[in-house]
C-alpha cells in the first residue's frame, strides 16, 4: 500500500494546489492521502468538490514547542467542522501573523525594511512563513541563496527565529482527540535531539495522548527507519508515513510504500 499522511499545498508552503496533489496521488497509485498544511485546514474546502479514488484523510501540521524547542504535531482523521478544531487553527493563524510581523521588524537590522508588507504582496491569499522571508532575503541580496538565508538569519537560534506563542503540545493533542482524530509526532529526527532527549519528548508526547510517530518523512536511509520503528515499539506507538512533500525534487516524491516499515501497527489501520 502506498500512503502519504504528510504533504503541503498552496494553502501553506507547497507549490501544488489540493486538486493537483490529488491528481499526483492518483498518478503515483497512492491509496491514502492527507494534506497537512501548516496550522490550517483550508485545503479541505477545495477537496470537498473533488471526486477521486484516493481515500482522503483530514490533516493539519500544527506548530508548537517542547522544552523551548520548536516541534510539529500532525493531526489526522478529525472532524474539520468540530468547533474546538476551528478555534485551534484560528488561534494558530493569528500567532503566525504575529510572528511574521516580529520577523519583519528583526530583519530591519540587516537593511531589509517593510519585509512583511513585501512578502504579503508577493504571496497574496497565501500563508506567510519563514520560507517567504528567505526568498525575500535572496531577492534583496542579503543572502546568496535559500539555504544561507536560514543558516544566517532564519534558522534555529538566529535573529529571525522567533519563538511563537503557539498552542501547547498538550492542547494540540487534546483538540485533535476531541475532534475525533489522532496525533502524530512529525519528523522526530528533524529536531536533532540526543537519544535521551528524544526519548523524553516521545514519552511526554505519549503521556499527553499522542498516538503515533512519523517513521518515514521523505527519503530516509534504512537505519533511520529502523531506529524510529524501535521507538514505536519501545513506547507502544503506531507508525505513520509521510513525504513532507512541498514540490517534486530529485530527493523526494509524493507517497511511500508501507512495505518499508514492515509488519507494525499503523495510524491508518483505523482509516481503512
Amino acid at each position: 500500500m502506498i500512503v502519504d499522511l504528510h504533504c503541503h499545498s498552496t494553502h501553506s508552503d507547497g507549490v501544488l494546489t489540493p486538486q493537483q496533489l490529488v491528481t499526483l496521488a492518483e498518478k503515483n497509485n497512492i491509496e491514502i492521502l492527507a494534506i497537512t498544511d501548516h496550522d490550517n485546514i483550508d485545503a479541505y474546502q477545495d477537496l470537498a468538490k473533488i471526486k477521486t479514488k484516493v481515500k482522503l484523510v483530514t490533516g493539519v501540521e500544527f506548530s508548537t514547542t517542547w522544552s523551548r524547542i520548536g516541534i510539529h504535531i500532525v493531526a489526522l482523521n478529525f472532524d474539520i467542522n468540530a468547533q474546538n478544531m476551528q478555534q485551534a487553527v484560528a488561534f494558530q493563524a493569528k500567532a503566525r501573523i504575529s510572528r511574521a510581523k516580529i520577523i519583519s521588524q528583526k530583519l530591519e537590522k540587516y537593511g531589509v525594511f517593510n519585509a512583511y508588507e513585501k512578502v504579503l504582496t508577493a504571496n497574496e491569499n497565501k500563508q506567510i512563513g519563514r520560507p517567504d522571508f528567505a526568498r525575500l532575503l535572496v531577492k534583496e541580496g542579503v543572502a546568496k541563496d535559500f539555504a544561507q538565508a536560514f543558516k544566517k538569519f532564519l534558522g534555529a537560534g538566529k535573529r529571525g527565529d522567533v519563538k511563537n506563542q503557539w498552542l501547547s503540545m498538550e492542547e494540540i493533542i487534546n483538540v485533535t482527540k476531541l475532534a475525533g482524530g489522532v496525533a502524530v509526532l512529525a519528523h522526530p529526527l528533524y529536531y536533532k535531539l540526543t537519544n535521551n532527549k528524544l526519548n523524553r519528548l516521545v514519552q511526554h508526547f505519549k503521556d499527553s495522548g499522542g498516538i503515533g510517530i512519523e517513521v518515514i518523512n521523505g527519503k530516509q536511509n534504512p537505519e533511520k527507519i529502523e531506529y524510529l520503528l524501535k521507538l514505536c515499539k519501545q513506547f507502544n506507538l503506531q507508525a505513520s508515513i509521510g513525504s513532507d512533500f512541498h514540490q517534486s525534487t530529485s530527493w523526494n516524491h509524493l507517497g511511500y510504500n508501507s512495505k518499508l516499515i514492515g509488519n507494525v501497527a499503523t495510524v491508518w489501520d483505523d482509516f481503512i
